[in-house]
């Protein structure tokens, strides 16, 4: 079976990621994972998909998963275990992009990739997904890190409200993988109070049977919830044009004022 959890961002998808990679040598027989952390070729996979969602062009998306396909070793009677939420292109709010519209193309051309690679295997595809407002708030503390975001959190939440809509990506890319792959859908809050997190939701589909699930460690929580205001304060660094480096050590200095912290961020 393949397995390919295509994100979306701010949905669990750091904490499965590194679960895998905490699991992976102890799952070695029993399953190939790519990660971006683990696996060098699968960059060119999902390089493809964000540039797909920025400029639509398909060829280039097509060969960006042949290629990432094409380094993919045999799997004999292994499971693969793929997890990258930029399948599904940029977030919102990158690059003037409203909506995760992109992966009705994106994650099917994945998916046909994978069942020419891996010809018989039964694939699915996992979208984890999470309520609108925390979703929205977690999505401008991730932009606001970055200097181009100036809308503070209010207006932000009200101009990509529909980003949170997932439905109206879902439905259509289901239909889209009709034949070819089946979908399954996971709240995170559904997920984050198991044993080993978000990560469950990857080892339901492949069958994990409990006896080995109990021997892996849970890993902490990744992306700890910010706190209120943060966010913000850093946007009002991102209107005052500081030149970058001075931006960047004013946003280190008023997140360690804002949790208290004794010694600079690394």
């Amino acid at each position: 079976m393949i397995v390919l959890h295509v994100g979306f961002h701010k949905t669990g998808t750091t904490s499965v990621q590194s679960s895998l990679a905490a699991h992976a040598a102890a799952l070695a027989d029993l399953a190939h994972i790519e990660t971006l952390h683990l696996t060098k070729g699968l960059k060119k996979a999902t390089e493809s998909a964000r540039e797909y969602s920025r400029f639509a062009g398909l060829m280039g998306l097509q060969t960006g998963m042949q290629a990432w396909v094409s380094g993919l070793s045999d799997l004999g009677a292994r499971h693969l275990l793929v997890s990258s939420e930029d399948f599904a292109g940029h977030m919102p709010g990158r690059f003037g992009l409203l909506d995760y519209r992109a992966a009705v193309k994106t994650v099917p051309a994945a998916v046909a990739a994978l069942r020419a690679r891996f010809a018989g295997a039964k694939v699915v595809v996992l979208v984890t997904t999470r309520a609108a407002e925390p979703w929205l708030h977690s999505l401008h503390w991730q932009l606001a890190k970055h200097p181009f975001l100036m809308l503070k959190q209010r207006r932000f939440c009200k101009e990509y409200a529909s980003a949170a809509d997932f439905d109206r990506v879902i439905k259509p890319m289901t239909a889209a993988l009709a034949g070819l792959a089946d979908v399954s859908v996971q709240p995170l809050e559904s997920l984050i109070s198991r044993r080993l997190g978000p990560v469950e939701a990857v080892y339901d589909l492949m069958g994990l049977p409990n006896l080995q699930r109990d021997t892996l460690a849970p890993v902490p929580v990744q992306n700890r919830q910010v706190l209120e205001g943060m966010a913000d304060q850093f946007v009002r660094l991102n209107r005052a044009k500081l030149p970058p480096d001075e931006l960047y050590h004013a946003k280190i200095t008023i997140k360690r004022l804002m949790e208290g912290l004794d010694s600079p961020e690394d």
